[in-house]
């Protein structure tokens, strides 16, 4: 492979050739011009054109490889791919034919400084791009993507030229459909590759023929199959043909019956010698279609199908374990046998181990193993849009660096749950049972192989992400219902063999939703945790939101989900582990009822789609921002608590320990303790922390824990709201600067509220009282409204369920003060001085406190918001500054 300096230093020119010379000779050569459409570059398309005039002197087939870096978001505008194919079309003329076959290749440059999730993410959006760029109704494209990630490897470049040239191929044979003889014609017997067409055309005429069953079309397809025969090599093709003629014997349609395959088969076999690795594969694959067809008693067919799989190579098993569970399943679709099924399934896990993640069987593997246990539990799946089961696994080979792998795997242990369900055997595994899982995979044995092939650096990069893929694992968010299996329930079972209860049946199909989607790890918060393990509990507690956070997907079961108009309905929006649930997870699909999406508008992740992301911020009143970018923290922690205040758990404490991962608190889990002190702890830790005085602006019933604190999380659901006032800047002249100064030098010199020996340190402003009123009551509801009047404010009227002392010197109004109020004016400038005294002139939400024979403070609850206003500015300059210890 060669790299030449190109248009463009993200791109390069790219010569690829290779030449086999034998019996046969195949010469392949590949020149791929180097194009990229710039929005400012203006000379690109005159560039392509005169590449094509000195490289197209006769009309060639081609095709485009579209390399997309992931280190680019493929949904900004500049990464549109439609938008970069049509500047690329510009640049053919008449006489040049525009390639309308595009392989997507997704790169990644190992350098770039990006999250392990990120690449993931983006690989998604560039697949759902690609299915809308196939039916955008402008041109026709025939867009594929390559499986893998292309970083520089010299094979995997190989790799991608050969997929693109099956693609053309392909794509020629196509134009040959409706009239295959003259197609015939025009191909140049000596030209080795125009040979394989006649092979290749007959089998896009057998998917034809399938569809539309015509018989004359069987005849046409087994006479242009016969033709092939005499320029290809027999084994390479007779058991597309025995398929054919297979066919035609079920229709009843040939005289020979089955011994014209039956002969074919052995005239083949016969013609190689016995150390000739394609005889095998005649022998015991070609007659695999012929069993279904032939055999009048499916025991029959079970039995050649077993003598099949005892023929077949260890590293070709593949295919013969899967006919073989398809057989097995449809004795037990016929007989009703629980034995056919259990076998199926397990014949359908040996195939999924054979091939890596990327290989076509392995995907055709993890169908085939979902539509049984679908079977198995009950929920009847159609296994019509599975294909045949293909062939040709890589032969991997061992190298000494197991160390190395066994450290990144400790590693990555250490952040996923302590107990996973492994969706194709349906077994809870613990890390040890994880480990020994992925030792014995494919995936562990190819990197082993790799040594010998990276250097140091790039087979850590390999090791780092085979390891973080094999254990990506789903979540699942719930409202728990009836029956839900725990811990005991599953240990040391499949959960593919319970039956009974509804909470069964969901965890079942949720594993086989998440195998569907290619992952083998999920977790439930029902089953996976030890909850008579206060550690455990502790641990899994403490670590959830991180494991949410992690996950590759989360699915939300919306149980009550019916259709896709009663989303904001849900209880689902009323739990309090879900807030959670929601926030830290980057992936999300919900899933109605029947466990069917609930919106088709982004099958890969319902948090990016703006149609669900807009009834997401209404039924929850969380803004879009957090919606798809939430940071755990304690910024901004009124809002966040108000996002909770409208929830509830079935646990009191929950309701606090639920908002653990939110705000990123570490506390122990102490149940029984009860709900105000649950949460007291917690308001206690956010204060401490990050001096947020918000989280004291209420109006309800104080704890006991603390005056200042609630006793649950409703009044949070009012969200304070201040009409600003403009000030006087006239009012400014007549102002006392040195004060100004003084004042903001001791607000500046403050320090953050704190909590320590059940006491709140609250720096705040103090407004001494001067007289107070009872101007009325009432006794249902028992009511006091009071005149107050105090120091520096205007008098105001206020409601409380508690009558005050005469004594007025006990009392004191108090404005709590956040140190972010100075965060941005740290110089003592007269500027900054005239700005605090702006900002104290504002509007604020007092608290009432009362002064002890001990000089400690206890807040009065009040039954309304005491929202003050100084006199005017001038007055704010006496403002007095006090530190309570509020108790």
């Amino acid at each position: 492979m060669n790299h030449n300096r190109g248009c463009h230093p993200h791109t390069q020119n790219v010569e690829v050739w290779r030449c086999n010379f034998g019996d046969f000779s195949n010469i392949i050569f590949i020149d791929t011009p180097s194009f990229h459409s710039d929005r400012n570059n203006h000379d690109a398309a005159d560039g392509i054109t005169r590449w094509l005039e000195l490289n197209f002197i006769r009309i060639y087939r081609s095709g485009i490889l579209f390399l997309h870096s992931l280190n680019s978001d493929p949904t900004s505008d500049d990464m549109s791919m439609s938008w970069h194919l049509e500047m690329f079309v510009k640049a053919f003329c008449n006489k040049f034919p525009v390639p309308s076959d595009i392989y997507v290749v997704p790169t990644c440059d190992p350098h770039c400084n990006l999250s392990r999730k990120m690449p993931s993410q983006r690989l998604l959006q560039l697949k759902a791009m690609m299915g809308g760029l196939t039916g955008n109704g402008k041109r026709t494209w025939h867009a594929f993507i390559f499986s893998g990630v292309f970083k520089g490897q010299p094979e995997t470049a190989w790799s991608v030229a050969l997929l693109l040239l099956k693609r053309i191929t392909q794509s020629q044979i196509e134009e040959f459909f409706t009239s295959p003889k003259p197609a015939l014609q025009c191909m140049p017997a000596k030209i080795p590759d125009s040979r394989l067409a006649p092979r290749d055309l007959t089998g896009i005429l057998f998917e034809e023929f399938k569809e539309k069953k015509s018989n004359r079309d069987l005849v046409a397809i087994i006479t242009i199959g016969q033709i092939a025969l005499e320029h290809l090599p027999r084994h390479s093709f007779v058991i597309d043909l025995t398929n054919l003629l297979s066919e035609r014997f079920n229709k009843k349609m040939g005289k020979d019956g089955v011994d014209e395959p039956l002969t074919l088969e052995e005239a083949a076999s016969k013609s190689m010698s016995p150390d000739e690795p394609h005889r095998k594969t005649i022998l015991h694959e070609g007659r695999d279609p012929l069993c279904e067809g032939s055999m009048a008693n499916l025991e029959d067919t079970i039995s050649r199908y077993r003598a099949a799989l005892e023929r077949a190579p260890p590293l070709d098993r593949c295919r013969p374990l899967l006919f073989l569970a398809s057989a097995l399943h449809q004795q037990f679709q016929e007989q009703g046998t629980e034995g056919s099924i259990a076998e199926a399934i397990r014949l359908a896990r040996a195939a999924l181990s054979i091939h890596p993640s990327w290989h076509p069987d392995h995907r055709l593997s993890l169908d085939f193993l979902a539509c049984y246990l679908e079977v198995r539990v009950g929920k009847k799946a159609s296994p019509a849009h599975m294909g045949r089961p293909g062939a040709g696994p890589p032969s991997p080979s061992s190298f000494d660096i197991k160390e190395f792998i066994n450290r990144v795997v400790s590693e990555k242990v250490k952040t996923i749950p302590l107990r996973l369900l492994h969706a194709q055997t349906g077994v809870l595994c613990g890390r040890d049972a994880q480990i020994s899982h992925f030792k014995g995979s494919f995936q562990y044995e190819q990197l082993l192989s790799s040594e010998a092939l990276l250097d140091n650096q790039r087979l850590k990069m390999e090791i780092d992400d085979v390891v973080s893929e094999y254990f990506e694992f789903v979540m699942l968010s719930h409202r728990w219902g009836k029956g839900e299996p725990l811990l005991l329930d599953v240990q040391g079972k499949s959960v593919y063999d319970l039956s009974g209860t509804d909470g069964e049946a969901k965890l079942q199909m949720f594993c086989i939703l998440a195998l569907r989607r290619n992952f083998q790890w999920v977790w439930s918060d029902t089953c996976c945790i030890d909850k008579d393990s206060s550690a455990e509990l502790q641990e899994a507690i403490g670590s959830m939101f991180s494991w949410y956070h992690w996950s590759s997907l989360t699915i939300v079961h919306l149980s009550d989900v019916f259709d896709a108009a009663s989303l904001i309905g849900s209880d689902w929006f009323t739990r309090g582990w879900t807030l959670q649930e929601l926030l830290a997870s980057h992936t999300v699909l919900f899933c109605k009822h029947d466990w069917s999406l609930y919106s088709k508008g982004d099958a890969v992740n319902h948090r990016a789609d703006p149609v669900l992301l807009e009834e997401l911020q209404n039924a929850t009143g969380i803004t879009k921002q957090h919606l798809t970018n939430f940071s755990p923290g304690m910024d901004d922690a009124r809002s966040r608590l108000h996002w909770a205040s409208g929830r509830r758990t079935t646990r009191p404490e929950d309701l606090a320990y639920s908002l653990f991962g939110i705000f990123q608190v570490h506390l122990p889990i102490i149940y029984g303790e009860c709900t105000p002190k649950a949460l007291g702890r917690l308001l206690a830790e956010i204060i401490s922390h990050s001096g947020d005085v918000s989280v004291v602006d209420w109006v309800g019933e104080a704890s006991s824990f603390n005056s200042c604190f609630l006793v649950d999380l409703v009044p949070y659901q009012t969200v304070p709201h201040f009409q600003p006032i403009s000030g006087d800047p006239a009012g400014r002249n007549d102002l006392d600067v040195e004060k100004a100064l003084k004042l903001y030098g001791k607000l500046a010199e403050l320090a953050r509220a704190g909590f320590a020996n059940g006491k709140l340190s609250l720096p705040s402003t103090a407004h001494s009282f001067t007289a107070v009123k009872l101007r009325g009551s009432s006794i249902r509801p028992l009511r006091y409204i009071y005149e107050m009047h105090a120091s520096r404010l205007r008098p105001l009227n206020v409601a409380l369920s508690v009558e005050l002392d005469e004594s007025v010197d006990t009392y004191t109004l108090v404005r709590p003060w956040h140190p972010k109020s100075l965060e941005q004016r740290k110089n003592y400038t007269v500027e900054a001085a005239l700005k605090l005294l702006e900002q104290l002139e504002q509007p604020f939400n007092a608290l009432l406190l009362k002064r002890s024979f001990s000089n400690e403070y206890t807040r009065i609850a009040c039954d309304c918001t005491i929202t003050a206003r100084v006199q005017d500015l001038a007055s704010t300059l006496d403002s007095e500054v006090l530190i309570p210890e509020i108790v």
